[in-house]
């Protein structure tokens, strides 16, 4: 794992211009109109007409979405560039907080009994709805989606993505392990290696993907380090690479793992800044 970073250890951040103006600011814009579209009931109606909106003309796309708003917490913007964290307690003890632990159960976090004679739709409405207070994320996977990403998964264990932050970009190392993913700051786990603190963990439970034919996702995150928003955008990027919509995504996580000396970052803020709104907006579980 290790091995495989050191290629990419030659900058945390970038900042970067395109016609006189950071191109994090184009970004922030994009990410965000794309989550407050996903949260209109009728996003998915007119994803395709939207999709093709946002493709064709994106200037255009991002000046109907500028509010001209404060950042708040849980917006771009929120959070600066992370600083390398206090040294943790017993480093030498510690054990990496993505070593392999037990598979965690559905029955661990939510009453499954709530869950008897109720439709997929009900179900995504209780399990989001136990998130939507906390510092957390949350979703509902279509198992084949999962499949596919746990397949890469598998395959390219370790990855990087970039966060858009004030002034630029921030990197993250991805780590999976079975059916969790770890993200850290790239500053951190330069310091600390895998004793690094975490700033999002997500955890897949597939109890009901047989079944039902989904799969329940749910991420704790630090909110010192990130905010809900920076959160949703990690959380997005990987269903971005993870899932194979995308060959050119797929390629980038295949050089980093089989090249990462010709591995570039800024190939990563070109996807970013060139993020394609139909990529998100794959089909849902059906209730």
């Amino acid at each position: 794992m290790r091995n495989v970073l050191r290629g990419v250890y030659v900058a945390t951040r970038v900042t970067t211009t395109m016609s006189q103006r950071t191109i994090s600011t184009s970004s922030y814009g994009m990410v965000k109109a794309i989550e407050d579209l996903e949260t209109n009931p009728y996003f998915g109606k007119y994803a395709g007409k939207i999709a093709k909106f946002q493709k064709e003309s994106p200037e255009e796309f991002l000046a109907r979405f500028d509010k001209g708003k404060k950042v708040k917490e849980g917006q771009p913007g929120g959070h600066g560039f992370s600083k390398v964290a206090d040294k943790p307690k017993d480093i030498a003890s510690q054990k990496p907080a993505y070593a392999h632990t037990a598979e965690k159960k559905l029955a661990s976090v939510l009453k499954l009994e709530l869950l008897e004679g109720k439709t997929n739709e009900e179900l995504t409405f209780i399990w989001t709805d136990h998130f939507l207070h906390k510092d957390a994320v949350s979703g509902v996977i279509p198992a084949a989606t999962y499949d596919k990403l746990y397949e890469n998964a598998v395959k390219y264990a370790t990855f990087l993505l970039p966060l858009p932050r004030d002034n630029g970009y921030e990197f993250i190392v991805v780590q999976f392990s079975g059916h969790e993913i770890h993200f850290t700051p790239l500053i951190n786990y330069q310091a600390y290696k895998e004793e690094a603190p975490e700033c999002l963990t997500l955890v897949h439970y597939p109890d009901l993907k047989e079944e039902r034919g989904i799969v329940l996702m749910c991420g704790e995150y630090d909110k010192n380090i990130i905010n809900s928003f920076e959160a949703q955008c990690l959380v997005n990027q990987v269903q971005l690479y993870y899932t194979g919509v995308d060959a050119g995504k797929t390629a980038l996580l295949q050089i980093f793992q089989s090249d990462p000396e010709s591995f570039k970052h800024s190939d990563l803020i070109k996807q970013l800044e060139h993020l394609d709104l139909s990529s998100l907006t794959q089909d849902k579980a059906k209730p």
